[in-house]
């Protein structure tokens, strides 16, 4: 069973296309990444508390969330196969001025940059998801999961990076990632321009692939109701503790390099996880990884911010470890809502999860001041119960279904 999986995988890394959109994608989340580290190595210079962080966390977000629907609807009206190359260009660009200049024009070249990671994840998410999908027959969630891995290597990694680099060299040291960043979105520029054709006749094509449809059960406004809850509940936990693990340990007389590490393993957790429940979830069911992943999520996410010692390294691998174990499932759920404007629907789901994740972050940052921040982020364990809670209004799918649609 592992072995064709495994040749599955093989084909689709060896994929000149998809493999450009995920080396973008990893490209875009380490450049992302790098905003709640720069945004604490630069709080005591611009004199930021808490609640400061997490309002620009949202700005940023919010700009990203409201505008990625527009950038889906262009992709798929228009089929602008090169927007995900100039998304990268465009953060390279912003985030090259954000670190060279002084005074709070850092939070508006920050914010800017933002525009280029919601045009990516809106058009290069469809274009991921639909090229995997063929090539590994149907297995929409876990072609997701395999795309959406180099974009949480890429958030996983890059804090260890960043914080390396404004420890040694200070915030000039971010022009080292920007710079590598270059080449991968002049390959994407080129791979998706002279787009292949999407066949993969020299392996088994006996499998039967199911023709796309509406769900007549995600049209009851209730079931899209709770499962807008759900993502929102789900995603705030995770962008809250990218947000303030850094500063939860600088708090504590963490230096850059080693809440950069902390922050690295949550990340880490967080892309293994993912990639493990896309897969799961093409075997087991969607409903099913998605309520054990979130349960499971429960314990790591209430207690990590008050352990210490080598038990917080493992405690936060784990928090994101079950915490990223949905996402790509549920972007694939939401896709299967607009069967036919796929990157409109990454757009809205996206742009959703940013947007309810920052306000999650800013209302934690606005906690952590009236009280402290160890127990705002404690409530990062309750919300992932209420999100399994509403996970319960999704349709039960069985593994057949599972396997052969979204």
């Amino acid at each position: 069973m592992w072995f064709g999986k495994s040749t599955l995988i093989n084909f689709l890394l060896r994929d000149g296309y998809f493999l450009a959109l995920s080396l973008n994608h990893f490209a875009v989340d380490l450049l992302n990444s790098q905003r709640s580290i720069l945004l604490v190595y630069l709080a005591p210079y611009l004199g930021l508390d808490n609640s400061d962080i997490g309002l620009i966390a949202l700005g940023y977000a919010m700009l990203a969330s409201l505008t990625q629907p527009l950038f889906g609807w262009l992709a798929d009206r228009y089929k602008i196969r090169w927007i995900s190359g100039l998304s990268l260009l465009w953060m390279v660009l912003w985030l090259s001025v954000t670190v060279t200049v002084t005074g709070s024009w850092v939070i508006g070249t920050l914010i800017v940059a933002a525009l280029g990671s919601a045009a990516f994840h809106a058009a290069g998410t469809e274009r991921a998801t639909t090229r995997g999908k063929r090539l590994m027959f149907g297995k929409a969630a876990a072609a997701a999961s395999l795309f959406f891995l180099f974009g949480q290597l890429g958030l996983a990694v890059g804090p260890a990076i960043g914080g390396a680099l404004l420890e040694r060299m200070g915030t000039i040291g971010l022009l080292v990632l920007t710079v590598a960043s270059i080449p991968l979105a002049i390959n994407s520029i080129y791979r998706l321009y002279w787009r292949k054709p999407l066949v993969a006749s020299h392996l088994n094509t006996n499998h039967d692939i199911k023709i796309e449809s509406t769900d007549e059960y995600y049209k009851d406004i209730w079931v899209i109701v709770a499962f807008c809850m759900l993502v929102m509940f789900r995603t705030a936990p995770q962008v809250a503790s990218m947000t303030f693990l850094p500063k939860l340990f600088y708090d504590r007389g963490y230096d850059p390099g080693a809440y950069g590490i902390i922050t690295t393993v949550f990340m880490g957790g967080t892309a293994l996880g993912g990639l493990v429940g896309g897969f799961m979830s093409d075997r087991w069911g969607r409903r099913r990884i998605i309520q054990l992943s979130l349960l499971a999520a429960v314990v790591p996410m209430y207690y990590y911010p008050v352990v210490s010692g080598l038990t917080v390294y493992i405690l936060v691998f784990l928090a994101g470890l079950f915490n990223g174990g949905s996402h790509a499932v549920i972007v694939v759920i939401a896709q299967s809502l607009l069967p036919n404007r796929r990157a409109l629907a990454s757009g809205l789901t996206m742009g959703f999860m940013f947007a309810s994740g920052a306000l999650g972050s800013y209302l934690i940052g606005l906690a952590a001041d009236y009280y402290s921040l160890v127990s705002a982020m404690q409530t990062n364990g309750l919300l992932c119960l209420l999100a399994a809670g509403f996970s319960l209004v999704l349709r039960r799918d069985d593994t057949k279904t599972s396997k052969a649609s979204i």
